[in-house]
């Protein structure tokens, strides 16, 4: 409750807001090479090392021994759609190369290839899928090694049914507080940039996106506990977090989402904890109020988190018209402390490069906490988004868009706004 003190204090006014535009824009595709493990068939010397080609820095590179042939290996972490690989050389560039992928690191299939190289900075359209994405030179165009200042591989991680192990979704099923699948809780040893936090995850084998949560202005883990069983049960892995102090700002609580997911990751890849090999290594978050906020920081600055939910979210200077990321606002119609029509509509009119949906429901700034608002219906949507746009699972798109939302959307006592970029 102590999460509306900030906000009421900040914002006691409605603000007016026009209508939410309708049109749907294709959200863009991902960055998922940068930051990833990445090896290399071998370096210059230790100032060229292979990790300096996808660290997001174009003054650092990487560079080989002056033989052919020569590659460069991406671990995505889970399998991708690719759309686009960029590639931006120094001088010592490739005549011939190809980019290959690869489900195993093994068994390799080629996607591009080329005797013509240019080099420069090249953009190269993609089809293909694989958790392994390969660089691999067989023509040099200098007397030198080959060198990158970046290699950056676009596309969309996850997709469909993890292990098949997630029923068809209905209402009933949606609505209930529990998923089809069972959960277990860890609590993290040693959190890294945020207070503390709880994991709850699937017990059954196989990897899951991850989803981080976000408390509010004076809030803790308990504002969104809730939730993180619910999506849990449905096929995540979520961490729900308490952060360093129960003032911080907006972008504090996105900068500790943006910790919270590099440590739930690691996690994964570790050995010898409950959540070993769970995490596919998508991401994305909600958070409530200033968490809300938070969200919407997190979304805008990291890559790695692929689609949001805002949770009647505050921020009072915050910009997000570069957010391309699906993004669902849940808001209250009775809110005073952050209002859609402040921030959350205005920053849905903002976005014109996203997947969006806005709804609007009954009830004041703490409509979507634990124990308040209609958790069955507010349950059924965000499973249902973060199961369409983090597994790309298009059998809950229906309870979002179509015949089985419309018995919510048109239901007056259920919903007071709803508009989105249906279809997707």
């Amino acid at each position: 409750m102590a999460c509306v003190s900030l906000a009421l204090a900040a914002v006691t006014a409605l603000f007016g807001g026009g209508a939410l535009p309708a049109q749907a824009t294709s959200a863009a595709a991902d960055l998922l090479s940068q930051g990833k493990p990445v090896t290399a068939s071998s370096v210059e010397n230790a100032t060229t090392p292979a990790a300096a080609a996808v660290d997001g820095n174009a003054t650092t590179r990487w560079a080989t021994a002056f033989s052919d042939p020569q590659w460069l290996q991406v671990d995505l972490g889970a399998s991708a759609t690719l759309s686009q690989a960029v590639l931006n050389w120094e001088a010592a560039y490739a005549r011939a190369f190809q980019i290959q992928t690869s489900g195993d690191g093994v068994t390799w299939t080629t996607v591009y290839s080329t005797t013509a190289g240019t080099g420069g900075t090249q953009t190269l359209s993609l089809t293909g899928t694989g958790r392994y994405v390969r660089l691999y030179g067989t023509t040099r165009a200098t007397p030198y090694g080959y060198s990158l200042w970046e290699f950056q591989i676009y596309g969309t991680l996850g997709g469909g049914n993890p292990g098949g192990t997630i029923p068809d979704p209905t209402i009933q099923s949606l609505e209930a507080t529990n998923g089809p699948l069972t959960t277990s809780a860890y609590t993290v040893p040693s959190p890294s940039g945020y207070r503390a936090g709880t994991i709850t995850y699937p017990t059954a084998a196989g990897s899951y996106p991850g989803v981080i949560l976000m408390p509010g202005y004076q809030g803790t883990q308990q504002n969104l506990s809730w939730l993180g069983p619910r999506l849990a049960s449905w096929g995540f892995v979520v961490l729900n977090v308490d952060t360093n102090t129960l003032t911080d700002s907006p972008d504090q609580r996105g900068t500790q989402i943006r910790a919270a997911g590099t440590q739930l990751i690691n996690l994964s890849n570790a050995t010898g904890n409950p959540v070993s090999g769970k995490v596919n290594g998508t991401l994305g978050v909600s958070g409530h109020s200033m968490g809300g906020g938070g969200t919407m920081v997190a979304l805008r600055d990291d890559t790695r988190f692929r689609a949001g939910v805002p949770l009647a979210p505050y921020h009072p200077s915050g910009s997000f018209a570069a957010v391309a990321k699906p993004t669902f606002f849940l808001t209250c119609a009775s809110d005073v402390a952050a209002p859609g029509s402040t921030y959350a509509r205005p920053w849905y009119n903002s976005m014109t490069q996203a997947e969006k949906l806005y709804i609007e429901v009954p009830g004041d700034h703490l409509c979507p906490m634990t124990g308040y608002g209609n958790k069955a219906k507010q349950g059924k949507w965000i499973v249902s988004f973060f199961s369409r746009w983090l597994r790309n699972d298009t059998r809950f798109t229906p309870f979002l868009c179509g015949t089985q939302r419309d018995a919510d959307k048109n239901n007056t006592s259920l919903v007071t706004q709803w508009t989105d970029t249906c279809p997707f």
